[in-house]
């Protein structure tokens, strides 16, 4: 059965994610970034994961639209859906619902959001004042739920 995790980021927190989750499945998983890899075909994957973060409320514009390309491909696979987020109980829940069209979040075996981590070193000027502004955080943080992970993992292996 071959996995692919498909996922966007921008400073690290969900790659280091997509990692964590690959180690929890086999060795026949792959890891792609769609902001700097080209589109991977999807023909070979029995289960597809897509996961993302979160800025300014919503996911990358890169997974909105390889979601909205591939969605009738991926309404044939098992699919499993993740968002990397500061936001915590209902708001987290509505920022994952969001991120990706209605049909496939319904289809998902499984969906989690697993946490966030800042790394305020990689970050623009920019984007260091806007989160000052905005969440009002000032220094790095690290926030990614290994349990979560775990669990997202264990719940694609079971079906």
């Amino acid at each position: 059965m071959k996995t692919i995790i498909i996922y966007t980021s921008k400073y690290g927190c969900t790659e280091k994610a997509a990692y964590l989750l690959k180690n929890q499945l086999d060795d026949e998983t792959e890891v792609v970034n769609l902001m700097h890899a080209k589109e991977p075909t999807l023909e070979r994957y029995e289960t597809v994961i897509l996961g993302g973060s979160i800025y300014f409320g919503k996911i990358q514009k890169q997974m909105t639209e390889f979601t909205s390309k591939y969605q009738n491909e991926l309404a044939n696979k098992r699919v499993g859906l993740f968002i990397c987020a500061g936001a915590k109980g209902e708001q987290a829940i509505q920022e994952l619902k969001s991120s990706f069209p209605e049909k496939l979040y319904n289809q998902s075996i499984t969906k989690e959001v697993f946490g966030d981590e800042i790394y305020e070193e990689k970050m623009t000027a920019l984007d260091r004042v806007v989160l000052r502004v905005v969440k009002g955080k000032n220094k790095s943080v690290n926030g990614l739920s290994k349990e979560t992970i775990e669990r997202f993992a264990l719940a694609l292996k079971k079906r």
